[in-house]
């Protein structure tokens, strides 16, 4: 609790943005340790990680603040709250979402400088792209719309209805790109990944909660209906497509039949998906800590099992969760591997959810070991982590705020806390 504490006193502190012509409430997304200040000169990457997918431009300085690589932050921010009473935790994350969605979407698309490729210059006071094009693209799925709705309705009711209208390339087919213009009409049906589609689908979903707008079930129509379609093989036999993380949340804020319709979905895409996931698990198919690009760990595995559990109560993802913990059972990342945040937190929240439903002290001692080790590795004696075991910088981009929410998870299991807290599966 107190590395938790200490990250996130850190943060609101000495770790927003007083650059440039105007000073907000905006976290930067990448920092030097020692001074919290910005990373004038560009460091090296982690392995792993794209220069394009960098808070800042190419080759220039780390100056970008990007909410969307800072999610968890916010979530520890709100839990904090929640546990200790003090409100200024929560006051910081709303106050970042509400001037974030009032002062950066484009005025063309209602898209947001955020996700895989795009950030807010905090010194420039501009969006920002670590690529040659501003591309909007999620990077995650994007678990703060409550909030979001709260502080600021209307912008969050314009970005759900740019996501339609200028990230969807076909309302009649439902194609799209991941990929869209950020400032600029140009939607592209091209590489319709499934988790973008799933991505989008929760977002329509929660805008439908707050608006009632009939357009959000139009699009949700549309996009599910896309994937109904390329489940289906010519020879009559399914494959997944979506999978069910963000449809089934969704199917609990639409009406029928959608609602019914979405977990039909998702319930199917459960038995495809659940015979390959015994198989990563019973071989060694996916690293235990090597992160990188489009490439998890077997834990980050664990987490989408954790998750569907908790949404469905379906026992063979708990089973998985309990196998794969017994997985990193004494394990840690080789001494030459440039191990991430990320592969900690998800190897941590994996004990710690095998510990909360078994109660055996095995998982609660591995959960303790491994949080220890991080801690070490990672925080050493400062208050905000590295970005990886190689790298003495602290960039968000490599899982520093899922690994904070972990520690947080285990304090709250050892203390008996009962307060609920966000669940560590948005890395997806």
């Amino acid at each position: 609790m107190a590395v938790v504490r200490g990250y996130a006193d850190a943060m609101i502190d000495k770790g927003r943005d007083h650059y440039g012509p105007q000073h907000t409430p905006l976290f930067l997304s990448a920092l030097d340790r020692d001074t919290f200040t910005l990373l004038e000169v560009r460091p090296a990457p982690p392995a792993g990680v794209r220069r394009g997918d960098r808070p800042g431009r190419a080759w220039s300085a780390m100056q970008g603040a990007n909410p969307m690589l800072d999610q968890n932050l916010l979530r520890i921010l709100y839990a904090l709250t929640d546990i200790t009473g003090e409100s200024r935790y929560a006051e910081a994350a709303d106050a970042e979402l509400a001037w974030f969605l009032n002062h950066t979407q484009s005025p063309v698309t209602s898209l947001l400088p955020w996700g895989e490729h795009l950030s807010w210059d905090v010194a420039l006071d501009l969006p920002i792209s670590g690529g040659d094009e501003r591309m909007h693209e999620f990077a995650r799925p994007w678990e703060l719309w409550e909030p979001c709705f709260r502080v600021a309705p209307e912008p969050s009711r314009r970005f759900a209805i740019g996501l339609w209208e200028h990230q969807i390339a076909d309302h009649r087919t439902g194609a799209y790109d991941r990929h869209a213009p950020y400032d600029e009409h140009g939607p592209r049906d091209g590489k319709d990944f499934p988790r973008h589609g799933a991505f989008y689908i929760g977002t329509w979903a929660q805008a439908w909660k707050h608006t009632g707008d009939p357009v959000f079930i139009e699009a949700i129509e549309a996009v599910l209906a896309r994937f109904e379609r390329k489940g289906v093989q010519p020879d009559g036999t399914r494959v997944a497509t979506l999978g069910a993380l963000d449809l089934e949340p969704a199917a609990r804020l639409v009406p029928e039949p959608l609602s019914s319709r979405l977990s039909t979905f998702t319930a199917r895409e459960d038995d495809l998906i659940l015979p390959l996931l015994r198989e990563q698990v019973a071989g060694n198919a996916l690293p235990l800590w090597e992160n990188g690009y489009s490439a998890g760990t077997l834990a980050g595995q664990a987490m989408y099992c954790m998750e569907r559990f908790a949404q469905v109560g379906r026992e063979e993802h708990r089973e998985l969760v309990i196998a794969i913990a017994d997985r990193y059972r004494g394990s840690r990342p080789g001494e030459d591997m440039d191990a991430w945040p990320l592969s900690f937190a998800h190897a941590i929240s994996t004990q710690a959810a095998a510990w909360r439903w078994t109660q055996a002290p095995a998982y609660r001692e591995e959960a303790l070991r491994l949080s220890r080790l991080a801690v070490g590795l990672f925080w050493q004696d400062q208050t905000l982590p590295r970005a990886s075991l190689q790298t003495g910088h602290y960039e968000t981009i490599t899982g520093a705020d899922s690994l904070a929410l972990a520690l947080l998870e285990v304090h709250a299991l050892d203390a008996g806390l009962t307060h609920p807290l966000p669940r560590n599966s948005i890395d997806r």
